[in-house]
C-alpha cells in the first residue's frame, strides 16, 4: 500500500467545524499547524493539562519532552484548566494568586520556544474538548489514519496501580517524562520503568541518540513503551519517556506563588491590572529555560 501523507491541520479544522468551534479565536490558534498524517505509522497526539497557574520552565521542559523526536508527536494541545477547577485546586493555598484560563493560554502563546508548528493552546472551556477529539479520531480513521491520543504527564502523578486514572480527563494512553522531576521509584535497577498494573512489560522503542551502538550518547533520552493485558478499544498505552540526565531543578508550583505574592505583594486584583507584557516581564526568571 502506497504510503500517504496529509496535513493534521485539516481534519482538527473538521472536528472544530462540526463540534461548533467557529470562531477566530478558536481557529486562529490552529493555523500554524505543520504536522502531518502517515498512513503507515501511528500518529500520536498529546494532550497537556494543568493548571499552570502560573506556567514556569519546569512545565515547558515536559512540554518540550513531547517533541522529541523519539516520540515524533504529531501535535501537542496545552489544555489550561478551566476557572473554577482552578480555584478549587488552591482555595486553601495561595488563593490570592489566580489566573484565569484565558490569561494562562495568553502566557503559553508568548512563549518563544512553544513552537506554534508543532503546539497550540486551547482557548475554550473543557466542555467541546472530548467531542472534538472524538471527531478528530473518527475522521482520521475513515481516511485510513490511525490517531491515538495520551495525556502528557509529569511523573509526581503517575500512580503505577492505575496509570490511566488521570483526572479530570483521561484517555486510553498516557506519557510520562521525567525531564523535569526524576522518581527514582518509577524505574528498576537496569534502568527500566516498573511495570503497570494491567499492563505488559515494557520495550524500548527508540536508541537513544547518540552512539550508534545503542549506547546512552549526549542526549541520553530513550522512549519505553506498553501495553494494556485486556481487550479494550481502543487498547491501552503506556509511554515513559526517561532522560538520564533530568534537569535538576525541581520547582514546586505552590512554593513559587508563594515567592511572587511575597515579592511583589500581589493579589488577584493586582494580577489583574497587569498587561500581558508586564506578566511576562513579572514571571521571566521562571519562564527562563535553564
Amino acid at each position: 500500500m502506497e504510503k500517504t501523507e496529509i496535513s493534521f491541520k485539516s481534519y482538527l479544522q473538521m472536528a472544530y467545524n462540526e463540534i461548533g468551534l467557529t470562531s477566530e479565536t478558536d481557529l486562529g490558534a490552529i493555523q500554524a499547524l505543520t504536522g502531518t498524517l502517515q498512513s503507515d505509522n501511528e500518529n500520536l497526539l498529546l494532550v497537556y493539562a494543568g493548571s499552570f497557574n502560573p506556567p514556569h520552565r519546569g512545565h515547558i521542559n515536559a512540554l518540550l519532552s513531547g517533541l522529541r523526536p523519539e516520540v515524533a508527536a504529531v501535535a501537542i494541545i496545552i489544555l489550561p484548566s478551566e476557572d473554577w477547577h482552578l480555584r478549587n485546586k488552591i482555595s486553601k493555598n495561595c488563593p490570592e494568586f489566580f489566573l484565569p484560563q484565558i490569561r494562562r493560554a495568553e502566557l503559553w502563546g508568548a512563549i518563544s520556544s512553544v513552537t506554534k508548528e508543532r503546539v497550540w493552546v486551547w482557548t475554550a472551556t473543557w466542555y467541546p474538548f472530548k467531542p472534538v477529539t472524538e471527531a478528530l479520531l473518527r475522521l482520521t480513521s475513515a481516511d485510513g489514519f490511525k490517531l491515538s491520543i495520551a495525556r502528557l504527564v509529569g511523573p509526581d502523578n503517575l500512580d503505577i496501580e492505575d496509570p490511566l486514572n488521570i483526572m479530570p480527563i483521561a484517555f486510553p494512553g498516557a506519557m510520562f517524562t521525567n525531564r523535569a522531576r526524576h522518581i527514582a521509584s518509577h524505574f528498576l535497577s537496569n534502568g527500566q520503568p516498573v511495570v503497570w498494573n494491567g499492563f505488559g512489560e515494557w520495550s524500548r522503542t527508540t536508541r537513544s541518540y547518540g552512539d550508534s551502538d545503542g549506547e546512552v550518547g549526549e542526549a541520553g533520552v530513550v522512549l519505553w513503551t506498553c501495553t494494556g493485558t485486556s481487550d479494550s478499544d481502543p487498547p491501552k498505552r503506556g509511554y515513559y519517556l526517561k532522560y538520564s540526565k533530568p534537569v535538576t531543578e525541581d520547582i514546586s508550583s505552590t512554593k513559587l506563588r508563594q515567592t511572587l505574592i511575597r515579592d511583589h505583594n500581589l493579589d488577584e486584583e493586582t494580577l489583574s491590572k497587569l498587561s500581558l507584557s508586564a506578566l511576562l516581564e513579572l514571571l521571566e526568571p521562571v519562564l527562563r529555560e535553564n
